[in-house]
């Protein structure tokens, strides 16, 4: 089964899910595809092939004929920003119903690839695209030092975070075991979970054969899932056209408030420790629907890793360490990190409690590349008293507006730890990674020497590593370090 036959599994499900007292499909007039994660970086493409115009592919196995045909742009965000571009169209009239789709069979591709299977996903299908197309996340410059997987990038916001906060890195993965157990118990009782098993904060916060390191300071199980089958579906129209096609009240969900703003690269960030693109979006969006954290009744934050919940939580004061369930699905290293569509099962999920609490209020929150691009939501059965609206269109030019980091790129000199990781390969340590900061103030992104076991040593330890005294030299194309 290809990711697509999964979609359309998906979107079926949504159109019944619906009760429509008339065929929906005829009224499809926009199709939007989250872009697949074999896509998601320049030149990529899946071993089996694939579509190519896969909306109009989707479009095609439902029996839709939709004037438009969306492939998104790469990140986790996407859903959420194509639920606020609808509703933005939909006001100005310029679609009527849309739906959202999307799905992942990595899981079915691995399991293929172990087997020597040679499946054939590739098809052709006539028709206007509107491929967004995607994008690099990193610079050359971080290329070189290994600042690109995410499972290599968030280990250093995740020690940024840690510091900023006086843990020591053993106090930090207790508080990231007790907040990722609690995820999982969600994922326990979900029936839509792909790893559907309650994990004990003791067993993510102990080391083991399947709990193994792939960063310091993540193990297996907190990081993101990707060897999943899963797929998800979104349908949006105006209330007017929900009557026409006698969509019952009941199975209604308003979109009340949304906002996004995109974030710079990694290496430009002045501080590490802070999300100010969370800060943005999440505020903005409680504030213009004259909301606090304290009126959300459900939520869902995005959980590719312990930061990007912790850093959510922070930026809305949310404390972390609240009995309340912080997601609806059980995230994405136990329910499943369904590539850049992780989110429309969590909206497609959240609509579901919502409809069954209707005075209920349900938040949303959807980040791509490395806390990179945020996109927020704020739903209820309430109907909105004010017609939904982007939260502050102008977020993007304040965030823009922000200072950035000065980078050294041939950086020789010494200077300080502001954040590390220690990357694993079969179970040992392959490569160190180091952000500081030179006398001068300068940035500089480092690794250590291949050969470096005293370095290796420092970095996987349980002492303070951040702040510790580096001297750093270079050697094309990378900056070198080494500890003093």
């Amino acid at each position: 089964m290809s990711p697509l036959d999964i979609a359309a599994k998906a979107a079926k499900v949504a159109i019944d899910s619906a009760a429509a007292q008339t065929d929906l499909i005829p009224h499809i007039d926009t199709i939007a595809f989250v872009r697949g994660f074999v896509d998601s970086v320049p030149g990529g493409k899946g071993p089996f092939g694939g579509s190519n115009n896969v909306p109009r592919s989707l479009a095609k196995r439902i029996g839709a004929n939709p004037q438009r045909a969306i492939y998104g742009r790469e990140g986790g965000h996407s859903p959420q920003r194509f639920v606020n571009e609808f509703a933005e169209k939909i006001a100005a009239g310029e679609m009527e119903f849309g739906l959202i789709a999307g799905a992942e069979a990595t899981g079915i591709m691995k399991q293929a690839g172990r087997a020597g299977l040679a499946l054939d996903w590739s098809e052709t299908v006539e028709g206007d695209l509107d491929d967004r197309g995607c994008h690099w996340l990193f610079t050359r410059h971080e290329v070189a030092h290994g600042i690109t997987f995410p499972t290599q990038v968030y280990p250093l916001l995740e020690h940024a975070w840690r510091a900023r906060h006086k843990l020591s890195v053993a106090e930090h993965r207790e508080l990231a075991s007790r907040l990722f157990s609690k995820f999982s118990d969600v994922a326990a009782s979900n029936p839509y979970s792909q790893f559907p098993q309650a994990r004990s904060a003791e067993f993510l916060n102990t080391v083991s054969d399947d709990n193994y390191w792939v960063a310091h300071p993540h193990t297996k199980w907190m990081v993101a899932q990707d060897a999943v089958n899963q797929g998800a579906a979104l349908l949006m129209c105006s209330v007017d056209k929900a009557l026409a096609l006698g969509i019952p009240k009941s199975q209604w969900v308003y979109l009340h408030s949304y906002a996004d703003v995109d974030d710079g690269f990694v290496s430009s960030r002045p501080d590490l420790a802070v999300s100010e693109s969370m800060k943005l979006t999440l505020n903005s969006v409680l504030s213009a629907a004259g909301k606090s954290i304290a009126d959300i009744d459900v939520m869902d934050i995005y959980s590719c890793f312990p930061i990007a919940v912790l850093a959510a939580c922070e930026a809305m004061g949310l404390d972390w360490n609240t009995d309340e369930a912080l997601t609806v699905t059980g995230g994405l290293p136990f329910f499943g990190g369904a590539g850049n569509n992780y989110s429309t099962h969590a909206i497609a999920s959240l609509t579901d409690q919502l409809r069954q609490a209707q005075s209920s209020f349900g938040l949303v929150t959807a980040n791509g590349g490395f806390l990179s691009k945020q996109s927020v939501g704020l739903y209820s059965a309430l109907p909105p008293e004010t017609p939904c609206k982007n939260a502050d269109t102008s977020l993007q030019a304040k965030f823009d507006s922000l200072p950035v980091a000065e980078l050294a790129e041939e950086a020789n000199g010494i200077g300080v730890v502001e954040t590390y990781t220690l990357v694993y390969k079969r179970g040992k340590p392959s490569l160190g990674i180091v952000i500081g900061r030179l006398d001068d103030g300068c940035r500089f992104l480092a690794n250590t020497a291949a050969d470096d076991e005293a370095a290796f040593a420092i970095l996987q330890g349980d002492e303070e590593v951040i702040g510790r005294r580096v001297e750093v030299a270079h050697k094309a194309p990378q900056n070198i370090v080494r500890f003093v």
